[in-house]
């Protein structure tokens, strides 16, 4: 392809020359060629192209194939383009990249090419190591159900009958879904086989650390922070990160597997003499109960009840239910917060923040009455929504 061999200092200049000038290669590359810049002339253009870039040399050169934008654009690599048209719309759009793990869902009218669509994405995306078809979460701890359909494998991408004929220790060194995520420029131990984690919260969690500094700010001291539904500690590290931020700690969780993750994750965070594997709800630290428990009989502990300055409740599905057997592990006589989250019908918002509002009361006086607030579209019918309540419990 027709070239123009620039100084780089004119590069910008002898661009802008050509696009005015009706010259310039749509949608191709500008090439380095040591302290020169080679700029794509349009095949349209006409021999002499004017004394404007009459002094700059000449070259042929071929450029680099152009990568596609959408992952769909490879798809034609293992189906025909019929079958493509035919599904359009329907195709998987977006996916969730987890550290080295892509994750996406399939509609049931291409579930036959779950396979072909998985090579397609992992084909796309670079920096993933395995694709993994979602079929939803289920069991007792809402843990996803994940298909691994293909692989990153000695530099080629395999799909599952290869991973299947693989060595029994080789596929599960290549299957292992433990991976590293990052978030704010901090790192966090997850497998969403094992334990449920989503990097749509993020944001959710940034705006619990700010507010949690604005409960600091009142009361002048470290905060005491409950989360009895912790997962693998997502919501914590950003706290604990804070330097004189969090004090004394509660982080538990039903599931087993994801306090495995937890404990790994506040080894890595700093966290002192955190155990090497799981155990019961336990002092590890001065003033820190880290482990396995039943939020819902936390309450019964003497050393545990109405200790607490921020409570947690990361049980969307059943935060309202569970929100009168936590309220007791709040601190009584200061200012103390409660954020939640609750996946509710839009319809049902209304009577949900009645609740809500009989349940988190007495309120800090001069701060906002609790109410459900739409965050985003959990489903067809469904929102997932927060709420934040500024309580003042009496002695």
């Amino acid at each position: 392809m027709r070239h123009l061999r620039v100084p780089k200092q004119e590069t910008h200049a002898v661009f802008d020359a050509l696009l005015s000038a009706g010259f310039l290669a749509p949608r191709v590359r500008i090439l380095r060629d040591g302290d020169y810049t080679l700029v794509p002339v349009d095949d349209d253009a006409p021999p002499q192209l004017g004394e404007e870039f009459a002094r700059f040399e000449e070259v042929e050169e071929e450029q680099p194939e152009v990568e596609p934008h959408r992952w769909i654009e490879r798809l034609p690599e293992w189906l025909s383009e019929e079958t493509i048209a035919e599904h359009e719309g329907v195709w998987p759009s977006s996916q969730e990249l987890l550290g080295d793990l892509l994750v996406f869902k399939v509609e049931s009218e291409v579930s036959d090419y779950s396979q072909q669509i998985a090579l397609a994405k992992i084909s796309h995306v670079k920096r993933a190591r395995l694709a993994l078809r979602d079929h939803g979460v289920g069991g007792e701890f809402r843990v996803r159900e994940l298909e691994p359909l293909a692989a990153r494998h000695e530099g080629e991408i395999i799909d599952a009958s290869q991973i299947a004929d693989l060595e029994s220790e080789t596929r599960a060194t290549l299957l292992t879904m433990r991976t590293l995520v990052r978030e704010h420029m901090r790192s966090i131990r997850i497998d969403p086989s094992k334990a449920y984690f989503s990097p749509r919260l993020q944001g959710e969690r940034w705006h619990t650390f700010e507010s949690a500094q604005r409960l600091q700010e009142i009361l002048g001291r470290p905060l005491s922070v409950a989360d009895p539904y912790c997962g693998v500690g997502p919501a914590l590290v950003h706290l604990i990160k804070r330097r004189g931020l969090v004090g004394e700690l509660l982080a538990s969780d039903l599931n087993p597997d994801a306090v495995d993750l937890l404990f790994d994750n506040l080894r890595r965070w700093g966290a002192p003499k955190i155990p090497e594997i799981r155990a019961p709800l336990a002092e590890v630290s001065p003033g820190w109960r880290v482990g396995v428990a039943d939020a819902l009989t936390l309450k019964d502990d003497r050393e545990i009840a109405g200790s607490f300055d921020l409570l947690l409740v990361n049980l969307p599905h059943d935060t309202v239910e569970h929100l009168p057997h936590l309220i007791p592990l709040l601190r009584r006589g200061s200012p103390t917060l409660v954020r939640g989250w609750v996946v509710a019908a839009e319809d049902d918002i209304p009577e949900l923040n009645q609740t809500l509002q009989e349940i988190l009361q007495p309120q800090l006086p001069d701060y906002p009455t609790p109410t459900l607030e739409k965050r985003r579209q959990y489903n067809s019918t469904e929102w997932l929504c927060r709420f934040e309540a500024w309580l003042q419990l009496p002695n």
